[in-house]
């Protein structure tokens, strides 16, 4: 018994150890397979990793092409609205002008009618006291001659009438002759005294080969023809009475590839100089600033400012081609009609400080400007159209269109604006836009400048320096010049 308890002990012993052995392959088994479980893991996991990466960089991707898309459709969007209001403040702004344009035209218009319906009134008021007193008179006659002889009272009447209106006549003609004699008279010594001045103030050596009078007893113009010295003009002037005037215009060479001397025409006395201060070449406009007595001279890079009568020059500006200046000295600024550094409006000060462009032109030519100081606004001439605007660049319109337009001034009292259509001199109206043809001139005008009724203008092409006489729509005179090719006029006070 004792031996079978052994063996079954034995036994168990065995099966124990079996059992051990198969357990521990069992579990062998398992850690291995645990170990490729987590290994599986560890590379679904960085394959996980990588895939949330590529989604991140696709959301990326999307949002920023969907923002930039966006951008651009706001920008589109802000810009067009942005347009609208432009062009709407500036359709405001240019009926607004218009309107208070109206508005002021209108109130002269007021005020004139209210003048003359005084004048009217108080005329009224004396012609009915005439009638009265006429009246109160006739009355008297009357109730005197009841009973009286008629006739002969009329007779005596009728002589004493005729005595005295025969007086009043003899005397109203001494006192027209009178005071005829008094105007001349006056004329004369103002002429003789401005004549006088003139002489005093020019250069001892400038003597008397430089000046060539035109008139020596009375302000009309007459005809002179000269041909004997290298500066030789051939002056063609028909009669034309001039206001005893102590203003000038100077007369400047139109882009000659020489040095060539500036000439002036003296308005008071009628006599053509040499203007001694300055010999330049490729002068493209000029200009004059009153209050300074400076002149501004344009070559192709450059401004040039010189106190006037003196031979001195400084660079007001650099780097500025312009064929067109105007100044509103009030506001003290120089507006300029730029071909370089790009077609536009442009302007600075009157000491060539503060430069900056008021309006771009785009590929168009800007020429002569001139200046309405009292409703700021700007006139100009391209070659084809004439065109307005404010001084900051608002309310941009085309009045008229030609060919061959370069000159443009303004009569700022009466509201006229005077222009070319090629040789056509052509006026209109600023109130209202409208132009009507004034003379046809003998040459092209380059320029021009309007003082007391009268342009002054230079020729393009046949070298003319003109007058015309805008109230009687008559020319005053044409100078033709082979020293000076395509004058420039310049008004200098």
């Amino acid at each position: 018994m004792m031996r079978m308890l052994k063996g079954i002990s034995w036994l168990l012993i065995c099966i124990s150890l079996v059992c051990c052995c198969s357990c521990q392959d069992s579990f062998v088994s398992v850690i291995r397979r645990l170990d490729q479980l987590e290994e599986e893991l560890f590379h679904n996991k960085a394959d996980m990793i990588r895939m949330e990466k590529r989604i991140r960089n696709i959301i990326e991707a999307v949002k920023t092409s969907l923002t930039v898309e966006l951008k651009e459709t706001i920008r589109d969007q802000v810009r067009e609205t942005m347009s609208e209001i432009v062009q709407g403040e500036a359709f405001r702004d240019m009926v607004k002008s218009e309107v208070v344009s109206g508005i002021r035209h209108v109130k002269r218009g007021y005020h004139q009618m209210k003048r003359q319906w005084q004048h009217v009134s108080r005329s009224l008021k004396d012609f009915q006291d005439e009638t009265v007193t006429f009246h109160e008179f006739v009355l008297n006659k009357v109730h005197d001659l009841n009973g009286q002889n008629t006739s002969d009272t009329c007779a005596r009447e009728k002589h004493r009438l005729e005595r005295e209106l025969e007086k009043n006549n003899i005397s109203v003609a001494k006192l027209t002759e009178d005071n005829d004699r008094l105007l001349e008279l006056n004329k004369t010594c103002q002429f003789q005294i401005s004549q006088l001045k003139t002489v005093l103030s020019l250069p001892v050596s400038q003597g008397t080969s430089h000046r060539r009078n035109f008139t020596s007893t009375s302000p009309v113009l007459t005809k002179i023809v000269t041909t004997t010295s290298p500066d030789v003009m051939t002056v063609s002037l028909t009669p034309l009475k001039v206001e005893e005037e102590k203003n000038r215009i100077l007369i400047a060479p139109l882009w000659s590839r020489t040095n060539q001397q500036f000439r002036q025409l003296n308005i008071n006395n009628n006599s053509l100089s040499v203007y001694p201060y300055h010999s330049l070449s490729k002068v493209t406009c000029i200009a004059y600033l009153a209050k300074t007595r400076e002149l501004l001279i344009a070559l192709p890079d450059r401004i040039l400012a010189s106190v006037l009568d003196t031979s001195q020059v400084r660079v007001l500006r650099k780097g500025v081609r312009t064929y067109g200046m105007a100044v509103d000295e009030g506001l003290g600024v120089v507006f300029i009609g730029t071909h370089y550094p790009k077609y536009s409006i442009s302007r600075m000060s009157t000491h060539g400080e503060e430069f900056n462009v008021v309006k771009s032109m785009y590929g168009s030519y800007p020429r002569q400007l001139t200046l309405d100081q009292r409703r700021e606004k700007i006139y100009w001439c391209n070659y084809v159209n004439l065109f307005t605007m404010t001084y900051d660049g608002q309310g941009l319109s085309t009045l008229a269109r030609g060919r061959r337009m370069f000159s443009v001034t303004l009569d700022q009292i009466a509201g006229v604006l005077y222009y070319n259509n090629e040789k056509e001199l052509m006026r209109m109206t600023v109130s209202n836009n409208v132009s009507t043809r004034v003379i046809t001139l003998q040459d092209t005008p380059w320029n021009m400048r309007l003082y007391r009724g009268i342009i002054y203008y230079g020729g393009w092409t046949a070298a003319v320096l003109g007058a015309v006489n805008v109230t009687n729509k008559t020319g005053a005179y044409g100078l033709e010049s082979r020293a000076i090719k395509g004058p420039l006029v310049c008004l200098i006070p």
